[in-house]
């Protein structure tokens, strides 16, 4: 399986490294952000994939609008990419959720995807597809908004279309 998967574009609790709290489902991109998913986009545009994936999150969606627009893919929303939540879940119930995911793009017979998603997913799934495991201290190893990681047989790959780093 290959994916090709980044995160929503930079918001300002990103950018300031400040907790979400009540706007964690509703918080927005910032204009900032935008140039380099629209470069990200374009490289998307000439990928193959069977499926595209998105959280349900305001930020994710309005990241994938720019992407969808520019590279011609339409994103599916997955509850299940939602951001991990400590309020509403366990670590181990977030990682199962992460892992059933993956379980989910198997038996779909999914060959590539790209996806659209936040921080602790996209460590999950790091995690999961190169050492099949997930645990707390793994839940930061994730790259900054902008940058795409490509993950295919344990092997990752970062592309970075960040004018500059954030």
């Amino acid at each position: 399986m290959l994916l090709y998967i980044f995160r929503h574009a930079i918001t300002y609790h990103t950018k300031t490294n400040t907790p979400y709290g009540d706007e964690v489902v509703s918080a927005e991109i910032l204009p900032e952000g935008i140039p380099a998913i629209e470069k990200l986009a374009k490289y998307l545009k000439y990928i193959s994939t069977d499926a595209n994936y998105t959280s349900p999150y305001k930020r994710c969606i309005q990241t994938v609008e720019i992407v969808s627009e520019i590279s011609g893919k339409s994103f599916q929303l997955k509850d299940v990419l939602g951001e991990y939540r400590e309020d509403k879940e366990t670590f181990e119930e977030f990682a199962k959720r992460v892992k059933d995911f993956l379980v989910y793009l198997e038996k779909q017979n999914i060959k590539s995807a790209a996806i659209c998603t936040h921080g602790g997913v996209i460590a999950g799934v790091i995690s999961f597809l190169t050492k099949n495991s997930y645990t707390l201290p793994d839940l930061h190893n994730y790259p900054a908004p902008g940058i795409l990681v490509t993950i295919e047989n344990g092997k990752l790959e970062y592309k970075d279309f960040n004018p500059t780093s954030y």
